[in-house]
């Protein structure tokens, strides 16, 4: 294991929106944002005749897609 010997010259700061909109790439969470286009991968699927029922971490539907 090796460790960095420099030391950190500025301490850690959260980036204001402003900072934040200015960035390039990378990903920006919004927790009230709710896309079509993802899927929660931690919890699955489960097609149907119906449609696709979407599930989450903890095996509750989070969202359906009618077929």
């Amino acid at each position: 294991m090796t460790q960095s010997t420099q030391q950190p010259t500025a301490a850690p700061r959260q980036l204001s929106d402003a900072e934040l909109d200015l960035v390039s790439g990378g990903m920006k969470w919004d927790r009230n944002h709710k896309s079509n286009d993802v899927i929660d991968a931690r919890g699955g699927q489960v097609k149907t005749w119906f449609g696709t029922f979407t599930l989450d971490v903890n095996g509750k539907i989070s969202s359906f897609t009618p077929a």
